[in-house]
């Protein structure tokens, strides 16, 4: 079993000794639950990857290596321990976050050919016993997983919902804190509690299919349908074949957000608008012919601020076309429009036009209240944005 790069694309660059800066001040505690290396031995019960008891979250393909934004396991343990062990293709360094139930998130850094424990005698589950089963999540890839011998895995719950989102750059959480689990989309589908949810998201993917930055050759329809991202890595590993994915899977898409524009209208690209336009109709053509129940939503993609005399004025790419997008299905009930403008200030983007953690968090939480009024979700169990991470500033001599 191996493993390639953790949480998808760009979580490999995270490390331990890097300096997290917030408000041009250093962060304490930057990696919360930071773990280290065991050695199995006879106190300890192995499941392989493959194990039924392992559920993966998110894409993956049939080698149990996956390519996109936040893949995930989930297990139901009992027992008061639990670890996992990471194959030879993982970066050193990698960052994972991980949690027991509903708990706070917790971040590690891992590496290749390593096993590290992250539930033991430390953790606290308040009067849970310890032969309750607990559902353990990770936003990683594996090799196997670990619980105590005197105790089991279990298959984990499924939830009645799924969500996915697809995008580029800004969906995948580039240059956010802790890349992808900065990201509103992540925020978002955390926040909306108990869904299942993958993320279809990589930087620099265009929507229409052409060759793209990095010599991409295809938009995110194509590789909708493939389990490896655009990236040069997979196509070293893949080639121009990558495998074909299944995306109908076991279970049907109840809501579709997407997020594209920003790379189709950016140089060298600069995609037109009426080829953007038929692009994103064959797109969401194809998403409702695979689950035709699923509603779609267009999430806005901003351009630049522009200083209008005293005042920041927000700019939006290809906003005609996919005002027009919407109004090509109106008719039909299924896709809705959400425009970014208003939610977000200059200031909520970085000098590379991509949003701060804080954006991140405005945006989904906009977002989590559209799907609460529009589509009347409840929003399980609190519905909080930061997916029940500590929030840093909390402190009143910040």
């Amino acid at each position: 079993m191996r493993v390639t790069h953790i949480l998808g694309w760009l979580a490999w660059s995270l490390h331990a000794s890097a300096t997290i800066l917030q408000n041009g001040q250093e962060r304490e505690d930057p990696w919360p639950g930071q773990t280290s290396v065991i050695t199995l031995d006879d106190n300890w019960k192995t499941y392989e990857a493959d194990a039924p008891e392992v559920a993966f979250k998110g894409r993956w393909d049939s080698q149990h290596v996956s390519w996109w934004s936040a893949p995930g396991i989930k297990t139901e343990f009992t027992g008061n321990k639990l670890a996992v062990s990471f194959g030879p293709s993982t970066n050193d360094g990698a960052l994972v976050a991980y949690r027991v139930g509903n708990l706070d998130w917790q971040y590690s850094n891992v590496t290749a050919d390593a096993t590290y424990q992250f539930v033991g005698d430390w953790s606290d589950f308040g009067e849970v016993s310890a032969d309750t089963g607990k559902v353990f999540e990770m936003r990683v890839q594996i090799a196997s997983v670990s619980s105590a011998s005197d105790a089991h895995l279990n298959v984990p719950p499924r939830f009645e919902k799924k969500v996915e989102v697809i995008g580029g750059s800004v969906a995948a959480g580039q240059y956010g804190t802790y890349e992808t689990l900065s990201s509103w989309a992540w925020l978002f589908v955390a926040g909306l509690g108990n869904v299942e949810h993958t993320l279809t998201a990589y930087p620099g993917v265009c929507l229409v299919d052409k060759q793209c930055y990095g010599g991409q050759s295809h938009g995110i329809g194509w590789y909708w349908h493939r389990a490896s991202d655009p990236g040069s890595r997979a196509r070293a590993t893949y080639g121009d074949e990558p495998e074909q994915f299944d995306v109908k899977g076991d279970q049907a898409t109840d809501l579709f957000l997407i997020q594209m524009g920003g790379n189709d209208h950016r140089h060298p690209n600069e995609i037109p608008g009426r080829n953007y336009y038929h692009g994103y109709i064959e797109l969401i053509d194809d998403l409702h012919k695979t689950h035709p129940h699923a509603t779609v939503l267009l999430v806005s993609q901003w351009g630049s601020w522009k200083q209008d005399g005293l005042n920041f004025v927000p700019t939006e790419v290809y906003e005609d076309e996919h005002r027009a997008i919407h109004e090509h299905y109106k008719d039909q009930g299924f896709v809705y429009y959400f425009s970014t403008k208003g939610l977000l200030q200059h200031n909520d983007i970085n000098p590379k036009n991509h949003p701060t953690d804080v954006g991140h968090i405005k945006l989904a939480s906009h977002l989590l209240q559209w799907v609460r009024l529009v589509l009347r979700w409840e929003l399980e169990p609190l519905g909080e944005v930061t997916h029940g991470t500590l929030y840093w500033n909390n402190q009143q001599e910040y």
